[in-house]
């Protein structure tokens, strides 16, 4: 369950770059009081759901969602573009896998990196990439 229902969102897109992201995320980050462990884990996650959205969509969003359930913390991530698509999910996930000549670790990352990944993309309808990252 979502903190009274709290979400953050910022934009993400070759203008803005990764700045409101973060300086978002590092603030929920610190208002909260998570540990500077897991805000590393969580910044990187951000990073790459973030660099994906400029490298493949041009623009999207971030939204971030502290999460507590059964006494455990932790927040949901989602990152949502209006690019291209992704045209192979299962290739994408292989580490080493680009569409842009690209190192293509940042989707096998945020697998290794979160507890829970969902990813939803249409060909020409943008993508959507869902992560649950719980805390210890």
């Amino acid at each position: 369950m979502s903190i009274d229902n709290i979400r953050y969102c910022a934009p993400v897109s070759r203008a803005t770059g990764l700045t409101p992201v973060r300086v978002m995320a590092r603030s929920l980050f610190r208002r909260l009081g998570t540990g500077s462990m897991g805000q590393t884990e969580l910044l990187v996650l951000i990073n790459e759901l973030a660099n994906n959205i400029i490298r493949h969509g041009g623009s999207g969003e971030i939204c971030i969602f502290p999460l507590v359930t059964m006494g455990h913390s932790g927040f949901f991530i989602r990152a949502t573009d209006t690019g291209p698509g992704i045209k192979d999910l299962q290739k994408a996930m292989e580490p080493g896998q680009s569409e842009d000549n690209g190192l293509g670790l940042g989707l096998s990352a945020i697998n290794n990196l979160a507890d829970d990944v969902r990813i939803s993309s249409r060909i020409n309808g943008g993508t959507q990439v869902e992560v649950w990252k719980w805390l210890i």
